[in-house]
């Protein structure tokens, strides 16, 4: 069994899986936060992140994306916990990182300082699932300014027969790229839960994937309506779920097909030790 959470960090993100059968290989994907919401606080508090010694301990970070939303929150992380393994796109190097962002942070130096301290293969690292990813090099691209959000690790977790597609903030350009690829078609294909790429605004919203992608439900990490691309999407997502949509909170009587940390707030995905998907939502 594991449990996923999808924290409302506001327009960042924030993924967090707990395998309840072998706590050991927690792993978050991005590391968002807001001012007055810390996501590893609540781990903490819950107990959902285990201690080695006097420090708890993430088996795994993993991160989409260069741009700040995603990772706001990785000194205060590194503070709070020893991170064992990492999992960060290396078509930027930590030189070009720090060149291409104007605001010097503490979130930005200790992405820099992880590119250039976790270096080491990892060996006997068996966790109990698996974790496709896949980014695109600078170089890839005709155009010489190709931005962060192209430059998006796209990531696929698959837990016990649900696969479910992360893809950052990846754009048309990237996911064009990206549809070139047999694996990530094949990905696709099998993917039941898709987190909405840009947070739900349409430049990363592109037609092409849903000839390969059905998924059961949509989710976007996102706050109020801020830009204009976040309007029209949520309605332009439900019309490619298959099925349905999902039971929320035991509500049988009105199904979802698209959630939002917006509304929804943290949402809470289980995968049964029998494949079977629970939805819940929580403050």
């Amino acid at each position: 069994m594991i449990d996923i959470v999808f924290f409302n960090v506001g327009l960042g993100q924030c993924i967090f899986g707990y395998p309840r059968n072998n706590t050991d290989y927690t792993i978050m994907i991005d590391c968002g936060d807001t001012p007055d919401f810390k996501p590893v606080d609540f781990l903490i508090e819950k107990n959902l992140l285990p201690k080695n010694g006097q420090k708890h301990v993430l088996n795994n970070l993993t991160l989409t994306n260069y741009d700040h939303d995603h990772y706001s929150g990785l000194a205060y992380l590194r503070e709070k916990v020893k991170i064992e393994t990492t999992k960060f796109p290396k078509n930027l190097t930590p030189e070009e990182i720090d060149e291409i962002k104007p605001d010097k942070t503490a979130a930005l130096e200790a992405v820099i300082d992880v590119r250039k301290t976790y270096t080491s293969s990892v060996e006997n690292h068996n966790p109990p699932y698996t974790k496709n990813t896949f980014y695109l090099n600078k170089d890839d691209f005709e155009s010489e300014n190709v931005g962060t959000n192209d430059l998006s690790q796209l990531v696929f977790f698959i837990y016990n027969g649900t696969t479910i597609c992360i893809p950052g903030d990846l754009e048309k350009s990237g996911w064009e790229l990206m549809l070139k690829k047999a694996k990530v078609k094949e990905l696709l294909g099998q993917t039941d839960v898709y987190v909405a790429s840009h947070h739900g605004r349409d430049n990363g919203y592109v037609s092409e994937i849903f000839e390969h992608c059905k998924p059961e439900c949509v989710i976007m990490s996102d706050k109020h309506i801020i830009h204009g691309t976040q309007e029209n999407t949520a309605s332009m997502y439900g019309k490619i779920i298959s099925g349905d949509g999902i039971v929320l909170n035991g509500d049988s009587t009105s199904k979802r097909k698209v959630l939002t940390t917006r509304n929804d707030k943290n949402i809470w995905l289980r995968v049964e030790e029998n494949g079977t998907r629970t939805y819940k939502s929580f403050n």
